[in-house]
C-alpha cells in the first residue's frame, strides 16, 4: 500500500520533481517525467514521452514504431490483463506489459 500511494504521487505531480530516493520504482533515474503504458486503461490516449530500457529491448520497441511523439491508444486487454493491444499510426500492435513498462507517456485529451 506504500508503495502504490508514493507511486501515484509521483504521477500526478505536474511539476516534474526530482523523486531519487524517494518513489521505489524510480529508485536511480533523474526525474519521474510521466506515467508508464502499461498503466492505461483500455479506450484511453496517450503521447509517447520516452523509450527506456537497454540495448536490444529499446531498439526492438523503437523499431516497431514506439517513437517520442507518437499518439497511441489501448484497444483492448487479454483476459488476464496481459498482453494489451495498442491502435498508432493506422496499425494494431501487441504488446506485453513488461514491455510496456518500458514506455513513458503522458495523456492527451481526446
Amino acid at each position: 500500500m506504500f508503495f502504490s500511494r508514493r507511486h501515484n504521487k509521483c504521477y500526478q505531480s505536474a511539476e516534474g520533481k526530482n523523486h531519487r530516493g524517494t518513489c521505489r520504482r524510480h529508485r536511480g533515474q533523474d526525474s519521474c517525467d510521466g506515467m508508464s503504458l502499461d498503466l492505461l486503461k483500455p479506450g484511453e490516449k496517450a503521447r509517447i514521452l520516452a523509450v527506456r530500457g537497454e540495448g536490444a529491448l529499446r531498439r526492438h520497441l523503437l523499431d516497431m514504431g514506439l517513437t517520442p511523439n507518437t499518439v497511441v491508444m489501448v484497444r483492448k486487454t487479454a483476459p488476464l490483463g496481459d498482453p494489451i493491444e495498442l491502435y498508432l499510426r493506422n496499425f494494431e500492435l501487441t504488446l506485453r506489459k513488461e514491455d510496456a513498462r518500458h514506455i513513458i507517456i503522458e495523456a492527451v485529451a481526446e
